[in-house]
């Protein structure tokens, strides 16, 4: 893995990116995430972010 591949590893994506990225709509996204399918942060605004690094482990196992 280059530097460049481990940095983008641990971009964070915005509950958007993250279901473009799986092909899925965000509240099935949303229902991954409420069943622990997929690990995600929530901000203090309410919003979900998903480590890139995660949701690429969730995909490929």
């Amino acid at each position: 893995m280059t530097l460049s591949e481990k940095k983008n590893d641990e971009k964070f994506l915005t509950a958007s990116q993250a279901a473009e990225l799986l092909n899925v709509s965000i509240s099935t996204l949303k229902k991954f995430i409420h069943s622990g399918k997929i690990k995600a942060l929530k901000t203090p605004g309410g919003h979900y972010r998903v480590l890139r690094k995660d949701l690429l482990e969730n995909l490929y196992s």
